[in-house]
Parts: structure tokens; C-alpha cells; sequence
């Protein structure tokens, strides 16, 4: 019983965390800025300048098992 009120505390905490956003303020939020990689095309140049440096290609991704597979 305990487990089924746990469950819904967290549920609950994780449901207030969700907010309606006003249409005018998707513009703002849709910036590149905001974004998690806001540039992407100077990441992976620098990915591969670093690559060619360090003479190591690879584990800058979550890609692959570890076993050598892609």
C-alpha cells in the first residue's frame, strides 16, 4: 500500500512539472539558443579536427555496444 501512494507522490510531482505554453512564446523557446546542441555544424567540425588530432575516432556519442560494432 505504502508503494501505491510513493508511485503516486511521484507521479504527481512529475505531472506539475508540465506548463502550457502561450503560442507567442514558442517562438522565443524555438531559438537555436535554447536548444541542446545550439551549434551543430561547429561541433562536428571540432569533432573531427579533435578526431584527426588526438588520432582517435569515436566515443564522443552514445553509438554502438562497446564491443567494436557500430
Amino acid at each position: 500500500m505504502p508503494t501505491k501512494s510513493i508511485t503516486f507522490l511521484i507521479f504527481i510531482f512529475f505531472l506539475s512539472g508540465c506548463a502550457n505554453v502561450d503560442q507567442i512564446d514558442r517562438g522565443i523557446l524555438a531559438k537555436k539558443i535554447m536548444q541542446l546542441d545550439p551549434h551543430p555544424e561547429e561541433s562536428t567540425f571540432r569533432n573531427e579536427v579533435r578526431s584527426f588530432r588526438e588520432s582517435a575516432i569515436g566515443g564522443s556519442s552514445a553509438v554502438g555496444g562497446g564491443c567494436g560494432c557500430n
